[in-house]
């Protein structure tokens, strides 16, 4: 699935809240690992980074730590819903 949100971007800038939603939608679809993140999203590392802490600190992203694949992450039940709501609210108020 691409970028849930790109047809409510009109410029390369994004907001927080744009990037918190696709993080949480990339990791929806599947487990993924940091740098998927960060390439699909082209995200600064250090920023990601930031990001993940966030959504991870608010149980909206888990960490699985599997032995042959290293950390990824999965969006959580709540984080799941987070991503619904957000964009009933764009399409909502927005569209």
């Amino acid at each position: 699935m691409k970028h849930i949100l790109e047809k409510f971007h009109q410029s390369p800038r994004r907001n927080k809240y744009e990037i918190w939603t696709e993080i949480l939608d990339l990791c929806t679809a599947d487990s993924v690992h940091l740098t998927y993140i960060i390439r699909e999203l082209r995200l600064q590392t250090g920023k990601c980074k930031e990001y993940l802490k966030f959504l991870l600190e608010r149980d909206l992203l888990s960490v699985i730590d599997t032995e042959q694949d290293g950390i990824i992450y999965r969006t959580t039940e709540k984080g799941r819903e987070c991503v619904k709501q957000f964009l009933e609210d764009i399409n909502k108020f927005f569209m």
